[in-house]
């Protein structure tokens, strides 16, 4: 009979994952201090000792002494083997929440990549984008026969973490001043100036922009860059964040409705919010586009199936997805030396939300 398998402990895993970070030149000539290693990895000083003598053992590694740092004697390996042949995406999302748009770009991406041998794995981890987790950040990146990631939405931490991991990595969005990442990202700021000013030349003075508290920077700097156009143009212009539940997105909208001077454009940056706002607007008897303007900052093909039309932003789909696997492929083949900023100009959809010119009061 068989033995049963065995059970890995914490040790064991911390071994593996100093390990494979040795050996992947995350670390050449020493680690970083206890201290460090016990915060990134989230284990107690004890359980990171009984590890290190574990690698002090194989002569991985070589303990220091009283205040020094443990120095590294394996040789490491600097390149990932020429047969790992997986793209894993990190995204906080389930594809059935992804709506169609990003179903597309997804699509697409793995349509280029697959005819070069690649497979693509979808590593949904929301828990990792509520509450930054290194350990569990390093246990993925440590799954075999990865050759690259790609961030689908990611905040400073994350971004941080891939580029110390050395791993080609590129993000579909908008990276971190300063972090070195590839990038393929819809210009949001240039859409939130123009919607701005698009709203004021057709009269609407009371805006406000609704984000999701769980976002991407590429959202963010679109609100902001909303915001300051239509306050340089002399309109009243907010941004208010909502949680990911329903009711807290109704709630909002009940009271935006019932606020003096109420508002008067709105401008959302998810896609599946602006059908929310345009059902709440329409049961209080708001006329739209008459009393009040949408626009989504995001495209959804259900968009065209709402009455009226929903005005929105649109990016071709699948020029984003091959976009991003050109950006995959060249990491892989010549790692994170050049970092890339592929910046896709969205087209702005008209649609019916957005009244004529002269119809607003201020």
């Amino acid at each position: 009979m068989s033995p049963p398998p065995r059970r890995l402990t914490l040790h064991d895993q911390l071994v593996a994952l100093l390990r494979e970070g040795i050996d992947h030149a995350r670390w050449t000539r020493e680690l970083p201090s206890e201290a460090e290693l016990c915060r990134e990895f989230q284990v107690s000083r004890m359980t990171l000792r009984k590890a290190l003598a574990q690698l002090a053992l194989e002569r991985v590694i070589e303990l220091g002494g009283r205040g020094c740092r443990h120095r590294i004697r394996r040789k490491v390996k600097r390149q990932l083997p020429a047969t790992a042949r997986t793209i894993r995406l990190l995204t906080p999302f389930g594809m059935q929440r992804s709506g169609s748009i990003n179903s597309v770009i997804i699509n697409s991406f793995h349509d280029r990549v697959a005819a070069l041998g690649f497979r693509l794995e979808i590593e949904h981890h929301p828990g990792i984008f509520e509450r930054y987790q290194p350990a569990k950040l390093a246990r993925l990146d440590a799954l075999p026969d990865t050759a690259a990631w790609v961030l689908f939405y990611s905040n400073e931490q994350i971004q941080q973490w891939f580029v110390s991991r050395g791993r080609p990595t590129v993000l579909a969005g908008r990276a971190m001043e300063e972090i070195p990442l590839t990038t393929v990202f819809p210009d949001t700021e240039a859409s939130g100036r123009h919607a701005a000013g698009l709203f004021y030349a057709r009269g609407y003075r009371e805006m406000v922009y609704l984000r999701a508290e769980l976002t991407s920077l590429g959202d963010r700097l679109g609100s902001e860059a909303f915001v300051a156009e239509a306050r340089r143009l002399g309109a009243r212009a907010r941004i208010l964040t909502y949680g990911e539940h329903g009711p807290l997105v109704a709630k909002m909208m009940w009271d935006l409705i019932a606020s003096r001077p109420r508002p008067t454009a709105y401008v959302v940056g998810a896609s599946e919010v602006a059908i929310t706002v345009l059902c709440h607007l329409l049961s209080a008897g708001i006329r739209v586009p008459a009393d009040a303007g949408l626009i989504a900052m995001w495209d959804e093909h259900h968009h065209d199936l709402t009455f009226p039309t929903i005005a929105r932003y649109r990016i071709d789909a699948g020029l984003y997805g091959r976009r991003m696997a050109d950006a995959v492929l060249d990491v892989i083949h010549h790692g994170n030396v050049v970092v890339r900023r592929v910046p896709l100009i969205p087209e702005f959809v008209a649609g019916g939300s957005v009244g004529p010119a002269g119809k607003h009061g201020a």
